[in-house]
């Protein structure tokens, strides 16, 4: 079902025990397709990837692009890795790394064809984010704050598509991440291109999913979600979610995942 699937993430700075709640879930997940993420030199004990099926691929900022964030110095590499790809993938989802886990192969799913992003919980608006509204005005402008205040906030964490909407995606936050002038707190910035992408009708065929869909989103999120009786985390629907993210914002949550894939 997924083997002719990617999953695309960088995960800069951390040690393994970070990154094994991702690795063990994916492994547990049946997933069978192929998952790449890319490692700084200060990622420690990143081989141990290799052990959950993950291929860790070190990587050093190219010098033109040293000043970026690495959230948005990962769209550079992605499309570098993309572009010097054989095979060709029904699917690709590029993915946070640290605060992510899958309950079910994540491709088991049925996604629809272009694009399919995830909101954030509770329609919070990006005028209503101080993060996102901070990384649109700091990088986009005023007038593209005024346009986005009132759109629902799409979380950049976990984007799935097809190999040829992925690209076209990846090349369209490319053109808008940069110019960048590197600012406090802007290491996110890309969250805020993303929802001008797809508030601006960029992704015309994009599918937008809410907390009752397969991406549950839990920053925003006051009480921490239901869980079943086998532990697993449930969406707004009342089914597990297949991609659980940003699960270490609720203490309890975040102990019943280490517990369970640490």
């Amino acid at each position: 079902m997924s083997a002719d699937c990617l999953i695309l993430g960088l995960a800069a700075g951390y040690h393994f025990g970070d990154l094994r709640p991702f690795a063990a879930s994916l492994a547990a997940s049946g997933f069978a397709g192929r998952c790449v993420l890319l490692v700084s030199a200060t990622t420690r004990e990143a081989e141990k990837l290799t052990g959950f099926g993950i291929t860790p691929l070190r990587f050093a900022p190219p010098a033109p692009l040293a000043h970026l964030p690495v959230n948005a110095l990962r769209y550079f590499l992605y499309l570098e890795i993309l572009r010097q790809q054989k095979q060709k993938y029904r699917r690709i989802l590029l993915s946070d790394v640290r605060d992510v886990v899958f309950q079910a192969d994540p491709f088991s799913f049925a996604w629809p064809d272009g694009l399919c992003v995830a909101l954030e919980h509770g329609g919070r608006t990006v005028g209503q984010c101080p993060y996102t509204s901070r990384w649109v005005r700091q990088h986009l402008g005023e007038r593209a704050l005024a346009t986005l205040a009132r759109k629902p906030v799409s979380c950049s964490g976990a984007t799935v598509g097809s190999q040829a909407a992925m690209l076209d995606y990846i090349v369209k936050m490319i053109a808008l991440l940069l110019p960048f002038t590197p600012g406090a707190h802007m290491a996110g910035y890309d969250q805020g291109v993303h929802n001008q992408l797809l508030h601006a009708g960029a992704m015309q065929d994009a599918t937008v999913y809410d907390s009752a869909g397969p991406i549950l989103t839990l920053g925003w999120r006051k009480e921490p979600p239901a869980v079943d009786d086998q532990g697993n985390i449930l969406n707004d629907a009342g089914v597990p979610a297949h991609i659980v993210h940003q699960y270490d914002r609720h203490p309890g949550l975040h102990k019943l995942v280490r517990e369970r894939w640490a």
